[in-house]
């Protein structure tokens, strides 16, 4: 009985070094998006070092750029509020948002279709660059998104554009609620190990009782 409990004590501790890192690490990665050719990714902040709008512990941060033309889409991602938003308050966060961030003055706002969801924009021109600036707010399995874009004043950039930010897809392993199934696996596994391990105590246990003792036959009786 003290080596069973030698063995669940240490399996529980198992458990618990395995679950608490996954508890208290980050748990929302990078969205995944498709570049056209000739982009790239710039530079990154993983979640949740850049600075967020709802989600406390922080945002993410990715900067994709193509070279040739100076054309750029950043993409500010954190875990989304459990609120949900009508087309017409993504609209005025868009706006808000363009006009906290950029120095321009919005000459378009409203909404669109974006990733397979309504997202809120505010658009400005800049005429010196020949340039549109966007500010895009949607929500994206369980990703809040603030992407700011700039692009040249020609259909090509903007088709470019919008292809990355139709491409916008849920980030991998640890995304949304992934990671409490990962704990849940990992404490039935425990589980599982624990109920073996005194299973197999107690069928020891009952063979010992049952198992044959070693006996001398008295010695036969004197004529």
């Amino acid at each position: 009985m003290e080596k069973l409990c030698i063995t669940v004590f240490l399996l529980l501790n198992i458990v618990a070094l395995s679950v608490a890192p996954l508890a208290s690490a980050q748990t929302l990665t990078p969205p995944n998006v498709s570049l056209p050719g000739g982009w790239r990714l710039e530079s990154q902040k993983p979640y949740p070092e850049a600075p967020s709008e709802y989600d406390e512990a922080g945002a993410g941060m990715l900067q994709y750029v193509n070279p040739q033309n100076y054309d750029e889409v950043r993409i500010y991602y954190e875990r989304a509020p459990s609120r949900t938003f009508s087309s017409s308050e993504l609209k005025r966060e868009a706006e808000h948002l363009f006009d906290r961030d950029l120095t321009d003055e919005i000459q378009e706002s409203g909404t669109m279709q974006l990733a397979g969801t309504t997202a809120g924009f505010a658009k400005a021109y800049d005429a010196q660059e020949d340039a549109y600036l966007w500010d895009i707010v949607f929500i994206k399995d369980n990703y809040y998104l603030n992407v700011l874009a700039y692009h040249a004043a020609s259909s090509q950039s903007q088709n470019e554009v919008m292809s990355i930010l139709n491409s916008i897809s849920s980030g991998g392993l640890f995304s949304g609620t992934m990671l409490y199934i990962i704990i849940g696996l990992v404490i039935a596994i425990v589980v599982i190990i624990i109920v073996t391990v005194v299973a197999l105590q107690k069928r020891k246990k009952t063979a010992s009782q049952f198992s044959p003792q070693n006996y001398t036959p008295p010695p036969p009786p004197t004529p």
